[in-house]
């Protein structure tokens, strides 16, 4: 069955499936290196910015810092260790913001990558004056891949009125963008509206489907739209990978009473800016846990995390016992949720 990898990757989004085709699926890509760096990529590994992310976890009163901030996750070394691919079927850029592109240059120099997913944006950034603890030799590269200039891979810009054969087959669903939202996007210069939001729809027992929404860094815009138009797909969802990394982002939280979400996963932002309270429980935040790991079976997912410390109190305090190690994804099992 599938399995869902959501990656520590400091500061950004990183997510990798592997399908039940066989296909393999990486969704953004942050803190990714090979293993040769160029004088640029020397520059930026010991730059301030990336050195003040590991530090920034502004844990809030009452929690427990488990400093995975400061081993975060690789996700070139990390397909190596434990996926080891021939190739990456498709590669989505959700949208052209520097958190969700960094290492895609090192990326492609190790991967063949079939398909990759993008949108006709018009973002420019300044080269010269290029910072952020970001490597503008990545920034290049995806602008070559997007003028069309990088041959090898097919690029392919999807809206979500679009329908393809191979993503029916790994059970994807586009919700945005549509052409409204990225026009808007591009008029305004913001394009969190312009992101890919994805469900994915793997299946259940009995002929039913898990609900397992990728969020992207979709804004009020996005969500008035997913709400018109696919209102009837997010009843009772199962999985939200929750939108901008979970971050409280000054937006409108209605969408959630039609999502309803029965564990929500927060990626890769300062402690300080998750909006804990926004969100039904349980929810798991990478900045605890480090990487996590979804099983997915047709009658249970089962959800794994690299922090053995953080397994460990969080079962504790349900009384659930020690965590037990899966030698095959590296990690502790947290809980189960059972098909409905």
């Amino acid at each position: 069955m599938a399995v869902i990898h959501f990656l520590n990757v400091l500061e950004g989004d990183c997510n990798i499936i592997q399908h039940d085709s066989g296909r393999l699926t990486v969704i953004d890509v942050s803190n990714a290196y090979n293993d040769i760096d160029t004088a640029e990529e020397k520059k930026v590994k010991v730059s301030k910015e990336r050195e003040e992310r590991r530090l920034r976890t502004m844990v809030p009163s009452g929690k427990v810092d488990y400093k995975q901030k400061e081993t975060p996750d690789n996700p070139i070394l990390y397909l190596k260790k434990l996926i080891k691919p021939t190739e990456i079927f498709r590669f989505i850029i959700t949208h052209p913001d520097m958190d969700h592109l960094d290492g895609i240059k090192d990326l492609y120099e190790e991967y063949f990558v079939r398909n990759t997913w993008d949108t006709d944006n018009k973002k420019e950034l300044d080269l010269e004056n290029f910072g952020g603890g970001f490597n503008k030799e990545d920034w290049v590269f995806y602008k070559n891949l997007r003028d069309g200039k990088y041959k090898n891979t097919t690029r392919l810009t999807y809206y979500d009125t679009n329908d393809c054969l191979y993503w029916n087959q790994d059970n994807f669903k586009i919700l945005t963008p549509s052409p409204q939202l990225l026009k808007k996007a591009i008029e305004k210069g913001d394009y969190n509206d312009s992101s890919y939001s994805i469900l994915y729809t793997p299946p259940k027992k009995d002929g039913g489907k898990w609900k397992i929404l990728f969020g992207g860094d979709t804004h009020n815009e996005s969500w008035k739209h997913i709400i018109e138009k696919h209102k009837n797909d997010l009843e009772k969802i199962d999985v939200l990978f929750a939108p901008h990394h979970g971050r409280d982002s000054d937006r409108d939280y209605t969408f959630l009473e039609s999502l309803k979400p029965r564990v929500t996963l927060f990626g890769n932002a300062s402690s300080k800016h998750l909006a804990y309270d926004k969100y039904p429980k349980p929810k798991i935040t990478n900045n605890q846990a480090g990487y996590v790991v979804l099983d997915i079976k047709e009658t249970e997912i089962t959800f794994y995390v690299k922090n053995y410390e953080f397994a460990k109190d969080y079962k504790h305090k349900k009384g659930w016992g020690e965590p037990i190690k899966n030698t095959k994804f590296d990690a502790f099992g947290l809980f189960k949720i059972d098909a409905k």
